[in-house]
């Protein structure tokens, strides 16, 4: 279920008190790519929510990349259903 995958996804942060600043979710097939930037957020905070993010059942891969302009890590997942 690919809605269910984009809560907790969002779960993780919600339950850290944390607000995306952006949110891009897009639908390719039975692929959910979802694209968060969340600022203020330190290195290895971003580093733990990535590693929670990849052991949910229906990821498939995390990236965590800083994002120099801002100095802001940012999370991109692909989630599958399977």
């Amino acid at each position: 279920m690919l809605g269910a995958s984009l809560c907790q996804v969002l779960n993780l942060f919600a339950m850290q008190y944390l607000i995306p600043d952006q949110l891009s979710v897009a639908r390719q097939e039975k692929t959910l790519l979802i694209g968060l930037q969340v600022a203020s957020l330190s290195w290895h905070r971003a580093q733990v929510i990535g590693e929670k993010m990849r052991n949910l059942i229906d990821v498939c891969s995390v990236e965590v990349e800083q994002i120099d302009a801002q100095n802001s890590p940012q999370t991109h997942v692909a989630l599958a259903t399977g």
